[in-house]
């Protein structure tokens, strides 16, 4: 398990004053990724699939990411991310093992 915090910076919010769906879903796979990371070795991404639940427009961000099955190239893996206790979007994505 990997777990990462983002402060939310007005530059990462779009025209509605509502934080960029493109920086929540980097901040999963990079919670993801780590996680990969830190079982298998180097990996990069192959899918992500991301679902937003609540609009975030303040505060830290935490995501964390989960191996949920490991393969001999391809792993696959979970991630969560919150404000405060509240969950504002979720994840799954697939990893290639390059190293």
């Amino acid at each position: 398990m990997a777990e990462l915090a983002l402060e939310v910076r007005e530059e990462f919010l779009q025209g509605q004053g509502i934080v960029h769906g493109g920086i929540l879903a980097a901040l999963l796979d990079s919670a993801m990724g780590s996680a990969v990371e830190s079982a298998f070795g180097r990996v990069v991404t192959v899918e992500l699939s991301v679902h937003y639940l609540r609009p975030v427009r303040s505060g830290t961000l935490k995501a964390r990411g989960t191996v949920v099955h490991g393969g001999r190239k391809l792993v696959h893996a979970q991630g969560e991310a919150f404000l405060g206790e509240e969950r504002v979007a979720w994840a799954k994505g697939i990893f290639y093992r390059v190293g």
